[in-house]
């Protein structure tokens, strides 16, 4: 109630009023489907233009991230023009019906969506009650996603195909580990910057607690591994700038219950150790027949899914290195005769929307062109910001700047970055970021 009479205070102008909604509904929006995530982020676009507009606010157009993406915004687009004339096989298809195309033409959403952070979150009192009603969201989750885990349904009944993932909210889709790691760390390192020192820190550090362990019961090993890399990373940040608190007993903590969770619930036993499983099964089934035990890491992996897909993709971007095939075309050019291979077991199944690996994904489908601009770029923008986090001891700036580079950690399955729903998930942290350095 306090949030909603604090939504519709008088003192806060119509335009701002809308912000906040607008920004408080992406979690939910993500939640409801594709669809409702491109109509909220091109709503929060088009009123950030507005505001542009009456308010006459246009620094950012000389900013330098915002001249970085616009450059990066042409070579996205060039490239996938090339990819349709040159290596784009079915020429029936105008080009604005080519996925890729029309992918890489509306990537300017997300860079609109940059710098409408920027703008219209620059109140740090609109920015938190935005960050209140995402806090309040992921409370909700997490509770959902224990409740899926030991129940066996989510407490709207949606009940998960595999039941070693969980699917909460999402219906069909296990995606709920990366949505809390997205907005759950953001928020919650958003109020332990901002609390009172009079408070007790506690229940934020609960919570805090709370986050990497609700990722682990969804099941999503590679979220998992990365909420575990941020996790220390800020306890090294908390216990640098001598937050009043025993670090100790909180790492203990979490490794007890994580412990605990995988030795009494037999499916996360089987979901956190089925990669070793069959690693093994490939091993052991190899000298059974003769053969010598594997070299390569493919070779070990070749019982791994998402391998094949890593494999398909070097092997896209051996044929084509200079700008690959162009944004959105792994999907295509993965499906072609000159990429089967009779040895891999999961040969039909080597293709998907994307390679599941960001690096992979930027190097087919965009080339080392790509790869360079993209690369040099989040470098950059990481460790400017790292600098700036850590001289003004934020941790809120330091907690998504640490989302941005966990993203690139190299072998691990991420989403696809210019995909909607966990490219979305990332240009939202991306605007964060860049909101403090704007600020800085």
């Amino acid at each position: 109630m306090k949030l909603f009479n604090q939504l519709f205070n008088n003192k806060i102008i119509f335009l701002d009023k809308l912000s906040i909604l607008l920004f408080s509904l992406l979690p939910i929006s993500m939640i409801i489907g594709n669809a409702s995530i491109n109509i909220n982020i091109l709503l929060i676009d088009f009123l950030f233009l507005i505001y542009c507009i009456k308010f006459r606010l246009w620094s950012w157009l000389k900013r330098d991230v915002f001249l970085y993406l616009v450059v990066f915004y042409i070579f996205l687009n060039l490239n996938s023009l090339y990819s349709y004339s040159v290596l784009f096989e079915n020429k029936e298809i105008f080009f604005w019906a080519d996925h890729g195309v029309v992918r890489s033409f509306l990537f300017i959403k997300f860079i609109l969506l940059v710098f409408a952070f920027s703008v219209l979150l620059k109140d740090d009192k609109i920015l938190g009650l935005v960050h209140k009603s995402w806090f309040f969201i992921i409370i909700i989750v997490i509770f959902d996603v224990f409740f899926e885990r030991f129940i066996g349904r989510n407490i709207l009944g949606n009940i998960s195909i595999d039941s070693t993932r969980l699917v909460s909210f999402f219906k069909d889709e296990t995606v709920v580990g990366g949505f809390i790691y997205c907005f759950g760390f953001a928020s919650t390192a958003y109020f332990i910057n901002n609390n009172d020192k009079n408070k007790s820190i506690l229940p934020l550090m609960l919570i805090f607690l709370l986050l990497p362990l609700s990722i682990f019961v969804t099941g999503e090993k590679s979220n998992f591994i990365k909420s575990i890399f941020f996790f220390f990373i800020m306890i090294y940040f908390f216990k640098r700038n001598k937050y009043n608190l025993d670090y100790r007993i909180l790492v203990a903590s979490l490794i007890f219950l994580i412990i605990c969770l995988f030795t009494f619930n037999k499916n996360l036993r089987i979901k956190y150790t089925e990669t070793y499983e069959r690693i093994m099964a490939v091993e052991n089934l190899k000298k059974e027949i003769g053969v010598m035990r594997p070299k390569t890491i493919f070779d070990k992996m070749e019982q791994i899914k998402y391998f094949s897909h890593y494999a398909v993709a070097i092997k896209i971007f051996k044929n084509h290195p200079i700008s690959g095939v162009g944004n959105k075309k792994f999907r295509v050019e993965c499906s072609k005769e000159k990429y089967f291979d009779k040895d891999d077991m999961w040969n039909n199944f080597r293709c998907s929307t994307h390679p599941h690996q960001v690096h992979l994904e930027i190097l087919s489908e965009h080339g080392i062109l790509g790869y360079f601009l993209i690369l040099c770029f989040i470098t950059w923008f990481s460790i400017k910001n790292f600098k700036i986090a850590l001289k003004n001891k934020d941790v809120y700036h330091l907690s998504n700047t640490s989302y941005v580079l966990i993203f690139f950690i190299p072998l691990l399955p991420t989403g696809g970055i210019f995909s909607t729903f966990s490219g979305s998930l990332f240009w939202v942290i991306f605007s964060l970021v860049n909101l403090n350095y704007d600020k800085k």
